[in-house]
């Protein structure tokens, strides 16, 4: 679809009143770029369209209070990287986390320790072709504690997607333990 065909303003009216088929129109039109500038940021094409996914969510959702100043393309494109760099942190704190707990939770000697080690690789392991996202959420549910509700509020989610993803990560995990 070719976006000089419409105008800016146009699309931000049609969208903030709600119209579907516009709303299709602006995914047709700017999917496709978003999802290749995800996929450059994150390196794998699972996160990308989760992060696409949940920006166009997101517009759609705050559509009636959105105050978009700019041409809606470089807001999208705006909101894909920032949103590319939220989820980069959060990868990057989860292998942090990762890092610090067998210090912290082990101490009953070597042996537990060499056991909790292997185990944390082959969690790694078996979430490495998972989405981003469900690694996230599982990882702040089973490493970090929180309640669905709280990773929820955290992720700027709702607590169905956080139980969509913790069921995901349930059946990847039983698959392996097969």
């Amino acid at each position: 679809m070719d976006s000089t065909k419409y105008d800016n303003a146009f699309l931000l009216t049609g969208l903030k009143q709600g119209d579907p088929v516009i709303f299709k129109i602006i995914y047709k039109l700017y999917w496709q770029k978003l999802y290749n500038l995800a996929s450059y940021y994150l390196g794998n094409t699972t996160d990308a369209e989760d992060i696409v996914q949940d920006v166009f969510i997101s517009i759609w959702v705050r559509r009636a209070h959105l105050d978009i100043r700019t041409a809606l393309e470089n807001y999208l494109v705006r909101s894909v990287k920032y949103t590319s760099f939220f989820y980069l942190k959060i990868r990057y704190r989860n292998k942090e986390l990762v890092k610090h707990i067998p210090q912290q939770a082990v101490s009953n000697g070597p042996e537990e320790y060499i056991r909790y080690k292997s185990l944390i690789e082959h969690i790694n392991m078996i979430f490495d072709s998972a989405s981003q996202k469900t690694k996230d959420i599982f990882f702040l549910s089973r490493f970090n504690g929180l309640t669905y509700p709280e990773i929820a509020s955290r992720m700027d989610i709702s607590v169905k997607t956080v139980e969509y993803h913790i069921s995901q990560a349930l059946k990847r995990l039983s698959f392996y333990s097969l």
